[in-house]
């Protein structure tokens, strides 16, 4: 009787997990399936207008939110993820991300090439082009963007006058295609006011006088289509030409165009253009826009604010603080190279804080995934910007930009897309410890930091373990199998009738923390253990949905050969 009732206390049942030889179940817990459902209690939960709501609970199952609240249950079949001072927030979007896209290689040779009338490929006048076919992003290759707190973000062409159209994309992690990371194939040509290289256009009035050209050529081609519909009798059939129908989709304003300008000269000259054709732009880079910020604010065109900042060569922000002495202030006096290094990078800094003063709508981006977006915050609120506005600059106005405002609505029935910090999203000090997009977690570098003391392990547990357990009288003996690395630890644990999972293992210091998570009869249940380990001993305690029990362990094997 007391092995029936251990077995039900811990979930084996006969069936109800299968029996396999050891090497078998090391390799099917190398990579767990996750668990049914995700909870996280006593958690701030940080809304994108900056709203706190403190003490809840968040349970996640499948992809979405299942429950919000400060009343909510969290269900026996959830993992628990440790809240307690933690903080939630939607998700970043980076509007300028860096998914990878290869174009494919120019196939012209230029010493042929007729400068003044080249192939459109080597004009850069391809805005039929979509970045989704040529994206060669994977979610694997999107980890180090979701370990940092980014969810989604827009995959945007790079080239001369008009390389192509961008797309916004969710950064999945099960994406095993770059196919499936798209969320809109199309959501706006980009366009440049950068010149071709040796052909026509070449120069900045050369690209305004061909982007004008180009759309006037879009409407005639329109105007053509249209007569024929009309009555096609004595009119040839006009040829299909991609190009022109992604301009006239422009004209007709069903999509915006992500212009990339920085100065602000370059910005009056999108904004004459987008007054003289009707279209609706969207500044990308921006680093001058709060020069023109009266004029952005006036028409409401957005800015994707790229937080890609220069590394100072002369200047060293370092000492902004005034010397203390007259002979230190003498010494310090800066040459004028210093002090306009020094000027036009605490321009770029004080942009964003300036858009927002202004009223302008804005983004702020990696810039083409080169920066850090939390880490580029950080020195923008340094230098004016509120948090406040910082948080919807990362989250909804990105999000509604690419017209995926889901991403970053944290709500019951929503997709389970959201980051845990433990601490303010863009402080120095704060961590990205887990991230969710559409209910699949993320762990980040510092996932263990809510659960460590910052000890250095004092033991190693890899290797094989007898186990023996204790559920309140009754007694089981097992076996169990762990590969630690740093701090974690993950594995397996086998009795005569079955094997569960280990994972999440912790060690700190000499205090071990894991979870045992058990499949019965089609459903998941999780076990809460610790405990101490020294040498090759270890012992604590467990409990679960079903009870408590206590366990103490032997090494009986080192790690070699056990994982290969």
């Amino acid at each position: 009787m007391h092995r029936a009732r251990v077995v039900a206390l811990l979930g084996l049942a006969a069936g109800s997990v299968t029996l396999c030889w050891p090497g078998v179940a090391r390799a099917q817990f190398d990579d767990p399936p996750a668990p049914a459902a995700y909870a996280l209690s006593g958690v701030t939960l940080v809304r994108a207008d900056g709203s706190r709501q403190a003490n809840v609970t968040l349970v996640v199952r499948g992809e979405f939110l299942e429950g919000i609240g400060t009343d909510v249950v969290v269900p026996a079949d959830a993992q628990i993820l440790e809240g307690d001072s933690l903080e939630v927030y939607p998700g970043i979007v980076d509007a300028q991300g860096g998914a990878e896209i290869e174009f494919p290689e120019l196939e012209v040779d230029r010493r042929e090439l007729e400068p003044w009338d080249p192939p459109r490929v080597a004009q850069g006048f391809t805005p039929h082009r979509r970045a989704v076919d040529y994206l060669s992003a994977t979610g694997e290759g999107l980890k180090s963007a979701r370990t940092s707190g980014v969810v989604a973000g827009a995959a945007l062409p790079d080239g001369p006058v008009m390389p192509g159209r961008a797309a916004a994309l969710v950064y999945r992690q099960a994406a095993d295609t770059p196919q499936d990371l798209v969320a809109h194939a199309d959501v706006g040509p980009v366009f440049t006011l950068r010149g071709a290289r040796g052909a026509y256009p070449g120069t900045l009035f050369g690209v305004i006088a061909f982007i004008r050209q180009s759309f006037e050529n879009a409407r005639h081609d329109g105007l053509v289509r249209t007569a024929h519909a009309r009555d096609p009798r004595g009119v040839r059939a006009p040829a299909w030409d991609p190009d022109y129908e992604v301009l006239r989709a422009v004209l007709a304003k069903q999509v915006p165009v992500f212009f990339a300008a920085d100065g602000a000269e370059d910005i009056r000259q999108v904004l004459g253009l987008a007054d003289e054709y009707e279209f609706d732009p969207v500044i990308v880079g921006g680093d001058e826009a709060w020069r023109v910020a009266d004029l952005l604010q006036q028409r409401d065109v957005p800015v994707l604010v790229s937080l890609d900042f220069p590394e100072p060569k002369r200047w060293k922000p370092e000492a902004r603080e005034k010397p203390d002495s007259a002979e230190a202030a003498q010494e310090e006096v800066p040459d004028a190279a210093v002090e306009r290094e020094r000027e036009r990078l605490e321009n770029l800094y004080a942009n964003a804080g300036r858009l927002a003063a202004a009223g302008v709508r804005f983004a702020l981006t990696s810039g083409g995934g080169e920066a850090d977006i939390r880490e580029g915050v950080q020195k923008a609120i340094e230098y004016g910007l509120t948090e406040n506005r910082a948080l919807a600059a990362t989250t909804t106005t990105p999000s509604a930009l690419l017209d995926i405002e889901y991403v970053t609505q944290v709500d019951v029935g929503m997709p389970a897309t959201f980051v845990v910090t433990n601490g303010p999203l863009f402080e120095e000090d704060t961590d990205v410890l887990y991230t969710f997009v559409e209910g699949a977690l993320e762990r980040g570098k510092a996932a263990t930091a809510a659960d460590s003391s910052g000890e250095e392990p004092t033991i190693d547990l890899s290797g094989t373990w007898k186990i023996d357990i204790d559920a309140e009288g009754d007694a089981l003996a097992g076996s169990m199998t762990l590969k630690q690395v740093g701090a974690e630890f993950s594995g397996s644990l086998t009795l005569d009738m079955g094997v569960a999972r280990i994972r999440d293992g912790l060690v700190d210091g000499d205090k071990v923390t894991f979870e045992l998570a058990i499949d019965a009869g089609g459903e998941s249940m999780t076990f809460k253990v610790k405990g101490t380990a020294s040498g090759d001993s270890a012992s604590g305690s467990g409990r679960g949905p079903m009870g408590s029990f206590t366990w103490k362990a032997t090494r009986t094997g080192t790690p070699e050969g056990v994982f290969e």
